[in-house]
């Protein structure tokens, strides 16, 4: 992936306001899975904090949101939507057979990122 790619996804995840994140990732991989990325146990949580007028989610919760957005994004500009999500729950060869989901509930950033990059490029031997 070129840096300026990467670099333009790094700055749109950071300066978008997390409700239109929030918005974003659940009309594309789901409220399930954005309430995975999220690591919260509120099902209604995604989607109230979508609402432009909604609550915000806590700062940990809001990191993990920011980076689940950066590697989706990463993904569907170079694969489609279907192929990212996939790739965010399946099990991953980079990432020692473990969900990349999990990562970002973890907040492993140079792992995920590095192994979404690695996908994208056909650069995925470990």
């Amino acid at each position: 992936m070129e840096d300026i790619t990467r670099t333009r996804i790094y700055i749109e995840s950071t300066r978008m306001n997390i409700h239109d994140i929030v918005r974003e990732l659940n009309e594309n991989l789901g409220v399930s899975v954005v309430q995975g990325i999220a690591a919260v146990k509120n099902r209604t949580s995604p989607s109230q904090w979508a609402k432009p007028d909604g609550p915000e989610p806590r700062p940990e919760v809001e990191t993990r949101l920011r980076l689940g957005h950066r590697v989706w994004k990463t993904l569907e500009l170079s694969e489609g939507n279907n192929v990212a999500l996939a790739w965010l729950l399946g099990a991953n060869p980079r990432l020692n057979e473990d969900v990349p989901l999990l990562y970002i509930q973890r907040n492993q950033a140079s792992q995920v990122i590095g192994a979404a990059e690695a996908f994208i490029s056909d650069n995925y031997a470990a």
